[in-house]
């Protein structure tokens, strides 16, 4: 019975592994490492959940995969100290410190972590922990990985080898470490292969034999500083470097031997030349595309004017139903114009600071339905002055033209204007389409998936009526026509504080 729940234990572990593996596959993220890794390690993802637990762990600390594995709230803290807090794998997802009472802390920057734990394990075991964070292809954070090795009585300074090599391979940065003597005792670089340098052989020789004598100098005199003080040394640098100006952001911390002695610094150089590249090609691609925007905007909205100026010039000279389509062919290129207003106005809006004022609804109302001639609109008016400013108009012109999009040029529409002491509400109700209830809460949304492709979806024009709405501090919401009946058509409601 135990050989068949070990066999049960095993399978069941390696199930979950590989569904791990198909995961992080599918995220294009190299994990796969893990399984060839001698060290013990685990893996949690942003939520602290354990999603990796190898089978070095599990010989490591005898907890088997599938107790651990899908579990948060510090399990893997539980099965490997006794106890559940926060291991440096969760300091790394929470980027706070790890805590003196339960680590020394022997490395730390933005994408490392090592420390010696002051708690053993269960099973007794002293250990040095290292925990870095895992990213997506796209950059964000998604997790973190902490492997796990015995704390020997006698140990070189620094981060055990093939965790090191693990992390150079993957990282852009300089990895090294550097005596008293300022010798390297370790230098990983893959950045270097792309300048044509033979990194392999500078361990064991001193800055001088790789940097410019000046940047040389500063890297002999900071590790000095940082054995002599064990202050943490970060500094910006800038050089040329094999013909090409270099930035590198360098930072060292102390390394401690096991008596607690500082005897090297450990450094992090990253190369900050891409960086500022990308950053100067984004604000010129910016630049540029605001300014191509721009203009074919202007040539876009300059163009449809004057059509929709011939179209009602022809409408003038035409009766019956060829002055009806004229009608509606203007009405569709005052619609495109709508939109390019709309994209002018969200940059607007984007850019500069809403300065409230009297308005007339009323007037704004009727200056829209006028626009919107040739469609059936509704409106019994009266004198109504709200908290708003100009662009209040942009609010009615996206609410009639909502309902022309999705009720068609025969489209019934009803505006109405109820007044309270404080408030007014605006409605504006039309018999097309409607909009099912899981979008109403969505259709404001510019960026709501859901909203664009499902049937009901409302576009640019709703996210620029919130937009303004909510700068003048009112509220505006989806309805039905008819109460409880979704397709027999939308209800747009909108409170504005009157004036």
């Amino acid at each position: 019975m135990v050989l068949a729940g070990g066999k049960n234990r095993s399978r069941v572990m390696r199930v979950k592994q590989r569904r791990i593996r198909i995961t992080m596959n599918q995220t294009q993220i190299l994990i796969s490492i893990l399984d060839h890794l001698r060290q013990p390690a685990l893996v949690l993802d942003r939520e602290g959940r354990v999603i990796v637990w190898n089978e070095s762990i599990v010989q490591y600390t005898g907890v088997a995969a599938e107790d651990v594995i899908g579990k948060g709230s510090y399990a893997h803290s539980e099965a490997l100290f006794g106890e559940r807090r926060p291991t440096l794998a969760d300091s790394i997802l929470t980027h706070d410190s790890p805590g003196n009472d339960y680590y020394r802390i022997l490395a730390h920057d933005s994408d490392e972590l090592l420390a010696e734990s002051r708690i053993p394990l269960v099973s007794g075991r002293r250990v040095t922990c290292m925990a870095t964070p895992l990213y997506d292809p796209s950059g964000r954070q998604i997790g973190a990985v902490e492997t796990f090795r015995d704390a020997p009585g006698e140990r070189p300074p620094g981060v055990p080898e093939d965790e090191v090599q693990v992390l150079a391979k993957s990282l852009p940065d300089m990895i090294f470490t550097l005596n008293r003597d300022t010798i390297f005792l370790r230098f990983l670089w893959a950045g270097g292969k792309e300048m044509g340098l033979d990194t392999a052989g500078i361990t064991g020789r001193t800055p001088h034999a790789l940097f410019p004598e000046e940047e040389a100098d500063f890297l002999a005199r900071a590790a000095r500083r940082v054995i002599d003080t064990g202050e943490v040394i970060s500094e910006a640098r800038s050089f040329l470097w094999h013909g090409e100006q270099r930035s590198f952001q360098v930072t060292m911390h102390p390394l401690h031997d096991a008596t607690g002695e500082i005897v090297a610094a450990a450094g992090v150089a990253r190369d900050r030349a891409r960086e500022l590249t990308c950053e100067r090609t984004l604000h010129e691609t910016r630049r540029f595309s605001s300014l191509y925007l721009d203009l074919l905007g202007t040539d876009i909205y300059n163009t449809s004017m004057v059509a929709a100026t011939i179209i009602g010039m022809l409408k003038e000279r035409l009766s019956g139903e060829e002055a009806e389509l004229a009608q509606r062919v203007k009405n569709t290129i005052e619609q495109g114009i709508t939109v390019i207003k709309n994209v002018e106005l969200l940059n607007t809006l984007n850019k500069h600071q809403i300065r409230l004022e009297p308005a007339d609804l009323d007037a704004v109302i009727r200056s829209q339905i006028k626009r919107h001639a040739g469609i059936n609109i509704h409106y019994e008016g009266g004198s109504c002055m709200v908290w708003a400013n100009p662009l209040l108009e942009n609010v009615i012109s996206n609410l009639i033209s909502n309902s022309i999009k999705f009720g068609g040029m025969e489209v019934q529409i009803d505006i109405g204007v109820v007044e309270t002491e404080n408030t007014v509400t605006l409605s504006v109700t039309d018999n097309g389409i409607g909009i099912p209830d899981h979008l109403k809460l969505n259709i404001f949304d510019r960026f709501n998936q859901s909203s664009k492709s499902a049937p009901g979806s409302r576009g640019l024009g709703l996210h620029i009526v919130k937009t303004l709405v909510n700068n003048y501090g009112g509220r505006v919401w989806a309805a039905d026509r008819v109460p409880g009946k979704p397709g027999e058509g939308a209800a747009i409601k909108v409170i504005l504080q009157k004036c």
